[in-house]
């Protein structure tokens, strides 16, 4: 970088500050979530992730289940009924956990304070 001219008029001094600002915004602009050929990337990461944790989050839940219920039944004695129970029990917690992953808002809703 080249030293400021200490004799530059207040008219290129102002010019200079102005393009340093635009440059700036410009800068932050890209620096925000979504934003530039990175953002897209991001968001089908983020995209993917969370089907990957509802899709993990339904088949724990159907799995805990099951295995609840057969080894319930085999303690005791009672051939399929716990393993029914413990099975459509786990479905219903599998299925409330993808349904509260996915009422949960987004980080890119637009929803949080602008920064001026």
């Amino acid at each position: 970088m080249s030293d400021p001219d200490p004799n530059a008029s207040d008219s290129e001094l102002r010019a200079r500050l102005g393009s340093l600002k635009s440059a700036i915004r410009q800068a932050e602009v890209n620096e925000k979530p979504g934003a530039g050929p990175a953002g897209e990337d991001k968001a089908l990461a983020g995209a993917m992730s969370s089907g990957f944790r509802a899709a993990t989050d339904l088949a724990g839940g159907v799995i805990a289940g099951a295995l609840i219920g057969y080894l319930g039944d085999r303690w005791l004695g009672t051939s399929p009924f716990l393993l029914i129970a413990f099975l459509v029990i786990g479905t219903i917690a599998g299925l409330r956990s993808v349904y509260r992953l996915g009422s949960r808002p987004t980080s890119g809703s637009g929803g949080g304070p602008k920064a001026n």
